[in-house]
């Protein structure tokens, strides 16, 4: 990281050593304010990006956008030349598993457990990510959410959801539609921001493709948790590989379809006309398949050729897709901003995945007044690459400058 810290992308040092560490609110007395000059800012909301534009940040909130290259200097303000720069919103995935398990300590011990994940995470550009279970960690999720609320633990922002009682099944550990609609109450009352519904009871057995593999919950039962969280303010994702399971989830209207292997063209269309966000995951397919020792290749790399299928008819189906990734998955130890090339290369738009990750994934989140692009009043979340990642989307795979809540991220040591 330290090698993208140059073209004249110089942070202060003396700005830095007086601002709190990232993710600690700035209390009202210490907001003075950061000029950020970008040499390019991709927005998140427009179609095409703007040139040198200041962004002033206040506190934590972005106040002004403008031509103005001189600031104020006798504001008091500090300066962040980011001029031979591409500023971008801070990135979101919004399908990870951060929070280690430790079966045998509490939720204290998996916050340290998890701290090199959201380490890392933080700096390779994602400053809000939505833990999607891990387990039956539900009370280790909460904790460790909100100590990166409070500032006592470094990371991206988080929204989870706590799962799960049964984890052999990945499941609510009950049946029927009232069992259900209490179980969903649970998690809900335990402090989860998101219901996880699994559709398949596991992964399915060598030999057995995913579309023929048992189905958990049938189409009542499905309808019943998701109108019981709706009606909570809650919204759902469920995770789905074969079609008929994608189906179920569709029409039980969740809030997001979460890897979605196969998903054919009528329902891509419902999920289009009910507002229904896709959230592929392919790179954490690759990274299996290029996993050495793994002894069903053959079943992954036929689900990875049925997942780039299901997503290139979604983008052609104009479907709501938000960047997620399943980081970090099988060990996966890789930077996920690597799924942004294999969304370019099977089809959707450079400027549209950048929006997948940035106000797409806030959208899916309730969080797009907050998040998810540079505009005045939102949070100053913003990350910096060299060159033009509209021309080469993988330079988002090599971020130089993060800040989070307004306050810069030392990327000087890993």
């Amino acid at each position: 990281m330290k090698d993208h810290l140059r073209s004249g992308c110089l942070i202060t040092a003396f700005s830095i050593l007086l601002l709190p560490r990232a993710g600690a609110q700035p209390s009202a007395s210490s907001q003075s304010a950061t000029l950020i000059h970008c040499g390019t800012v991709i927005d998140g909301v427009s179609a095409v990006p703007r040139k040198n534009v200041v962004l002033r940040i206040e506190g934590n909130r972005i106040v002004s956008l403008s031509t103005d290259r001189h600031g104020s200097p006798h504001d008091g303000s500090t300066t962040i030349d980011l001029s031979n720069a591409t500023c971008l919103p801070g990135l979101i995935d919004v399908h990870v598993h951060l929070i280690k398990e430790d079966a045998e300590h509490n939720g204290l011990q998996a916050k340290s457990l998890s701290e090199e994940n959201l380490h890392k995470t933080l700096h390779w550009g994602f400053t809000t990510v939505r833990n999607l279970g891990a387990g039956s960690l539900g009370p280790a999720d909460v904790d460790v959410r909100n100590a990166v609320a409070d500032g006592s633990l470094p990371g991206p922002r988080l929204k989870i959801a706590i799962c799960c009682e049964n984890p052999k099944d990945r499941n609510f550990g009950v049946h029927g539609s009232a069992e259900l609609r209490a179980a969903v109450d649970r998690r809900i009352n335990e402090g989860s921001d998101w219901i996880k519904v699994y559709g398949e009871t596991s992964p399915p057995p060598p030999g057995v493709a995913d579309r023929d593999n048992k189905l958990q919950y049938s189409e009542e039962e499905l309808s019943a948790i998701t109108d019981e969280a709706h009606k909570k303010g809650v919204r759902v994702a469920m995770h789905t590989m074969g079609g008929p399971d994608s189906h179920r989830a569709i029409v039980s209207h969740v809030d997001s379809v979460e890897h979605g292997v196969d998903i054919d063209d009528a329902d891509l269309k419902l999920m289009k006309e009910s507002g229904i966000t896709y959230v592929p995951t392919m790179f954490v397919i690759t990274y299996v398949l290029a996993t050495p020792g793994g002894n069903d290749n053959a079943l992954w790399a036929d689900r990875l050729k049925r997942n780039f299928d299901t997503f290139e008819r979604a983008v052609k189906a104009k479907v709501k897709i938000a960047f997620g990734t399943d980081y970090p998955a099988k060990g996966w130890s890789s930077n996920p901003a690597q799924q942004f090339h294999l969304m370019v290369s099977h089809g959707m738009a450079p400027m549209a995945a950048i929006q997948s990750a940035t106000m797409e994934g806030a959208r899916l989140l309730g969080m797009e007044k907050q998040i998810g692009s540079i505009e005045v009043g939102k949070l100053a979340d913003i990350v910096a690459v060299e060159g033009d990642p509209l021309a080469d989307v993988s330079r988002l795979e090599h971020v130089m400058f993060v800040m989070k809540d307004g306050q810069p991220v030392d990327l000087s040591h890993e």
